[in-house]
């Protein structure tokens, strides 16, 4: 049985579409900011080890 991030919010929030949508959109726009601060980090830590 596959159990991803999508079908544990759908299961979570029974079905509510509305509930599902906008967990979807925070859960992206959390993974959009950990991408920001993580390529900030990796060149902070490049520049340390030069």
């Amino acid at each position: 049985m596959k159990n991803t991030l999508k079908s544990q919010l759908a299961k979570s929030f029974s079905g509510n579409m509305e509930l599902n949508k906008r967990a979807l959109q925070m859960k992206n726009s959390f993974d959009e900011i950990n991408g920001i601060l993580g390529k900030g980090l990796k060149k902070k830590s490049n520049k340390k080890q030069s």
